[in-house]
Protein backbone atom coordinates (compact mmCIF):
# COMPACT_ATOMS: atom_id res chain seq x y z
CA UNK A 1 0.00 0.00 0.00
CA UNK A 2 1.14 3.65 -0.92
CA UNK A 3 0.20 7.23 -0.37
CA UNK A 4 0.54 9.76 -2.65
CA UNK A 5 -0.58 12.79 -3.71
CA UNK A 6 -3.62 12.98 -5.87
CA UNK A 7 -4.70 13.82 -9.29
CA UNK A 8 -7.37 15.90 -10.16
CA UNK A 9 -8.62 13.47 -12.73
CA UNK A 10 -9.41 11.19 -9.77
CA UNK A 11 -11.77 13.85 -7.89
CA UNK A 12 -15.18 12.00 -9.09
CA UNK A 13 -13.38 8.02 -7.71
CA UNK A 14 -12.40 9.87 -4.02
CA UNK A 15 -15.97 11.42 -3.59
CA UNK A 16 -17.69 8.03 -4.79
CA UNK A 17 -15.34 6.05 -2.32
CA UNK A 18 -16.40 9.17 0.25
CA UNK A 19 -20.18 8.12 -0.57
CA UNK A 20 -19.61 4.74 0.06
CA UNK A 21 -17.62 4.68 3.48
CA UNK A 22 -20.17 7.22 5.01
CA UNK A 23 -23.24 4.92 3.69
CA UNK A 24 -21.58 1.79 5.41
CA UNK A 25 -22.49 3.89 8.40
CA UNK A 26 -26.68 2.57 7.38
CA UNK A 27 -27.83 6.30 7.13
CA UNK A 28 -30.94 7.08 5.28
CA UNK A 29 -31.40 7.62 1.80
CA UNK A 30 -32.17 11.07 2.92
CA UNK A 31 -29.21 11.52 4.83
CA UNK A 32 -27.33 9.98 2.15
CA UNK A 33 -28.79 12.66 -0.53
CA UNK A 34 -27.39 15.17 1.50
CA UNK A 35 -23.85 14.15 2.29
CA UNK A 36 -23.29 13.05 -1.15
CA UNK A 37 -23.37 16.84 -2.17
CA UNK A 38 -20.95 17.66 1.10
CA UNK A 39 -18.47 14.64 0.40
CA UNK A 40 -17.95 15.84 -3.50
CA UNK A 41 -15.06 16.39 -4.32
CA UNK A 42 -14.24 19.41 -7.42
CA UNK A 43 -10.98 18.56 -9.59
CA UNK A 44 -9.74 21.54 -8.86
CA UNK A 45 -10.03 20.85 -5.21
CA UNK A 46 -7.83 18.40 -5.57
CA UNK A 47 -4.32 20.25 -5.26
CA UNK A 48 -5.81 23.51 -3.17
CA UNK A 49 -6.68 20.90 -0.80
CA UNK A 50 -3.88 18.67 -0.68
CA UNK A 51 -5.81 15.34 -1.19
CA UNK A 52 -3.88 12.30 -1.21
CA UNK A 53 -5.07 8.94 -2.05
CA UNK A 54 -3.78 5.39 -0.34
CA UNK A 55 -3.73 2.53 -2.89
CA UNK A 56 -2.86 -1.14 -3.19
CA UNK A 57 -4.23 -2.22 -6.91
CA UNK A 58 -6.64 0.30 -6.37
CA UNK A 59 -8.11 3.10 -4.51
CA UNK A 60 -8.35 2.36 -0.41
CA UNK A 61 -9.15 5.63 0.88
CA UNK A 62 -7.66 9.39 0.77
CA UNK A 63 -7.57 12.56 3.18
CA UNK A 64 -8.37 16.31 2.07
CA UNK A 65 -6.97 19.03 4.18
CA UNK A 66 -8.24 22.93 4.03
CA UNK A 67 -6.28 25.43 4.94
CA UNK A 68 -8.31 27.44 8.45
CA UNK A 69 -6.77 30.33 9.36
CA UNK A 70 -4.32 31.16 12.84
CA UNK A 71 -2.07 28.38 11.68
CA UNK A 72 -4.65 25.35 11.82
CA UNK A 73 -5.86 23.21 9.00
CA UNK A 74 -9.08 20.75 9.00
CA UNK A 75 -8.66 16.86 7.90
CA UNK A 76 -11.70 17.99 5.81
CA UNK A 77 -11.94 14.67 4.93
CA UNK A 78 -10.92 10.88 5.62
CA UNK A 79 -12.02 8.17 4.10
CA UNK A 80 -11.47 4.65 3.60
CA UNK A 81 -13.23 1.64 1.40
CA UNK A 82 -15.59 -0.33 3.78
CA UNK A 83 -13.60 -3.40 2.45
CA UNK A 84 -10.75 -2.15 4.09
CA UNK A 85 -12.14 -0.88 7.45
CA UNK A 86 -10.17 -1.95 10.26
CA UNK A 87 -7.00 -2.71 8.59
CA UNK A 88 -4.93 0.32 10.14
CA UNK A 89 -5.01 2.13 6.72
CA UNK A 90 -7.10 5.08 8.40
CA UNK A 91 -4.69 5.38 11.29
CA UNK A 92 -1.71 5.81 8.38
CA UNK A 93 -3.91 8.28 6.32
CA UNK A 94 -4.21 10.18 9.56
CA UNK A 95 -0.52 9.91 10.37
CA UNK A 96 0.25 10.82 6.88
CA UNK A 97 -2.14 13.93 6.85
CA UNK A 98 -0.43 15.12 9.99
CA UNK A 99 2.55 15.01 8.44
CA UNK A 100 1.95 16.60 5.52
CA UNK A 101 -0.02 19.37 7.28
CA UNK A 102 3.48 20.20 9.70
CA UNK A 103 5.53 20.14 6.68
CA UNK A 104 3.06 22.69 5.52
CA UNK A 105 3.76 24.60 8.34
CA UNK A 106 0.49 24.25 9.88
CA UNK A 107 0.05 23.88 13.95
CA UNK A 108 -2.98 22.51 14.77
CA UNK A 109 -5.32 19.86 12.55
CA UNK A 110 -9.64 20.91 13.22
CA UNK A 111 -11.15 17.52 12.64
CA UNK A 112 -15.39 17.91 12.39
CA UNK A 113 -16.18 14.18 12.95
CA UNK A 114 -18.94 11.94 11.56
CA UNK A 115 -20.29 10.35 15.26
CA UNK A 116 -19.13 7.19 14.31
CA UNK A 117 -16.16 7.99 14.11
CA UNK A 118 -15.88 10.02 17.36
CA UNK A 119 -14.03 6.89 18.44
CA UNK A 120 -11.63 6.85 15.97
CA UNK A 121 -9.93 10.00 16.33
CA UNK A 122 -10.38 9.96 20.64
CA UNK A 123 -7.93 7.00 20.04
CA UNK A 124 -5.58 8.45 18.03
CA UNK A 125 -5.01 11.40 20.55
CA UNK A 126 -7.58 14.08 19.21
CA UNK A 127 -8.87 16.63 21.93
CA UNK A 128 -12.79 16.84 21.77
CA UNK A 129 -13.51 20.60 21.91
CA UNK A 130 -17.55 20.62 21.16
CA UNK A 131 -20.48 19.43 19.57
CA UNK A 132 -22.11 21.24 16.27
CA UNK A 133 -25.35 21.18 14.39
CA UNK A 134 -25.20 18.94 11.61
CA UNK A 135 -26.60 19.45 7.98
CA UNK A 136 -29.15 16.71 9.07
CA UNK A 137 -31.81 18.35 11.61
CA UNK A 138 -31.84 17.07 14.71
CA UNK A 139 -27.85 15.72 14.22
CA UNK A 140 -24.86 16.97 15.66
CA UNK A 141 -20.78 16.24 14.62
CA UNK A 142 -18.17 16.42 17.46
CA UNK A 143 -15.07 18.69 16.99
CA UNK A 144 -11.77 17.77 17.86
CA UNK A 145 -8.09 19.44 17.54
CA UNK A 146 -5.25 17.48 17.41
CA UNK A 147 -1.68 19.64 17.90
CA UNK A 148 0.76 18.71 15.27
CA UNK A 149 4.54 18.45 16.11
CA UNK A 150 6.68 21.43 13.78
CA UNK A 151 9.23 19.63 11.78
CA UNK A 152 12.67 20.43 11.62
Amino acid sequence: MRIRVAEPSEAQAISALAVRSKAHWDYTPEQMAVFSEELRVLPEQVAERHAHVAEDGGLLGFYTLLPLEDGRVELEHLFVEPAALGCGLGRALFEHACACAARLGFRELFIQSDPNAAGFYTALGARALREIPSSIPGRSIPTYAFPLEPLP
